[in-house]
C-alpha cells in the first residue's frame, strides 16, 4: 500500500521543504497545491525533491473562501489522473508536521484499510456553526463595503437552504480518506454544480462540504471520527493556535499522527524536539 498527501501551501518554502523531508517514505508521494498567488520561483527546491509533485492547477486561495475546496478537489483530480493507486489520501496544509516517525505513521494507516478519518462535530457544536452557510458570505469578492452588503443582503434574504436536501455534516477540513473515497467525492461535487454554487457563498465552506457529501453516501459506515490530528482552538479565534515551546508537552501527550499549526520561522527548536522524540519512538 502507498500513502498520498495533498498539501495547501501560500507561504515560507523554507518550511515546506522541512515538512517534505520529514515526510520521506518509500511508500509516500507528496502532491503540493501553491496558492495561485505565489510565485513558483521561488519554490523550486522543493520541487526537485523526490517523490513530490506539483499539482498544475492552481487557485487563488482566500480565507474561508472556496479556493480551499477547489484547491484540495483538484489535488484529488491530480492523483486521479497520474495514474498511481493510493491506499490513503491525506490532506494537510504545509504548517502541519508528522508527531511519529513516518514507519510508525505508515503501519497505523496500513492496518486501517478502507477506513476514512474525519473530524465530525457533536449536534450541538455543528447548531452554532451553521449561519456559516446559512447566510450569504462573499469572502472570494474583493469590493468596498462588502461586509455592509453582506449584512444588508442578509437582512431582506431569508436563510439559505443545503442542496440536494442532504444532512448538513461539518468538521475540520483536514482529513485522511481512501483514495476510493476521495475520488467519489470529487466525481460527486463535479455531478452536482448546485453544490459549488451553494458553497461559493458560504464561510469557511471546507468545514462542511466533505463531511456532507462523505456522510451522505456510500462511505458512511467506513468512516471513523478522528482525524488523527492535533489542534488546539483553546484561544477562542476563528484560526487555531499556532504552537510555541510552551506547547510542546501537550503536542507529545496527544496521542495524534500530525499536528498544526506551526511557523519555523518562530520557533524551528519546536519542530526539532518534536523530531527527536519521534525518532525516539
Amino acid at each position: 500500500m502507498k500513502l498520498a498527501f495533498i498539501i495547501l501551501s501560500h507561504k515560507n518554502p523554507a518550511q515546506l521543504c522541512r515538512l517534505l523531508n520529514r515526510l520521506q517514505h518509500p511508500a509516500i508521494d507528496c502532491y503540493i497545491h501553491l496558492d495561485a498567488k505565489c510565485d513558483i520561483n521561488d519554490w523550486q527546491e522543493a520541487m526537485n525533491m523526490p517523490q513530490v509533485y506539483f499539482i498544475e492547477k492552481r487557485v487563488n486561495v482566500t480565507w474561508a473562501g472556496y479556493g480551499t475546496i477547489q484547491a484540495a478537489l483538484n489535488g484529488i483530480e491530480f492523483i486521479a489522473g497520474s495514474g498511481n493507486r493510493y491506499g490513503f489520501i491525506h490532506l494537510i496544509s504545509a504548517q502541519d508536521y508528522p508527531l511519529t516517525d513516518m514507519n510508525v505513521y505508515y503501519d497505523f494507516f496500513n492496518a486501517q484499510a478502507g477506513q476514512q478519518f474525519l473530524d465530525l462535530l457533536p449536534a450541538e457544536e455543528l447548531k452554532k456553526m451553521m449561519p456559516k452557510i446559512t447566510s450569504y458570505h462573499f469572502e472570494d469578492l474583493r469590493l468596498p463595503g462588502k461586509y455592509r452588503i453582506t449584512a444588508w443582503i442578509n437582512k431582506i434574504l431569508p436563510q439559505r437552504r443545503h442542496p440536494l436536501n442532504l444532512e448538513v455534516y461539518g468538521g475540520s477540513l483536514w482529513w485522511s480518506l481512501t483514495q476510493e473515497c476521495a475520488e467519489w467525492c470529487l466525481h460527486y461535487i463535479q455531478d452536482h454544480p448546485e453544490l459549488e454554487r451553494f458553497y461559493k457563498y458560504t464561510w469557511g465552506g471546507d468545514e462542511f462540504i466533505f463531511q456532507t457529501v462523505i456522510m451522505n453516501g456510500p462511505f458512511k459506515n467506513s468512516v471513523q471520527n478522528n482525524y488523527q490530528r492535533y489542534i488546539d482552538w483553546s484561544e477562542g479565534h476563528a484560526h487555531p493556535k499556532t504552537f510555541a515551546m510552551t506547547d510542546l508537552f501537550a503536542i507529545l501527550q496527544s496521542g495524534k499522527l500530525l499536528a498544526r499549526k506551526f511557523d519555523m520561522d518562530k520557533t524551528p527548536e519546536l519542530l526539532d524536539k518534536i523530531d527527536a522524540a519521534a525518532n525516539r519512538r
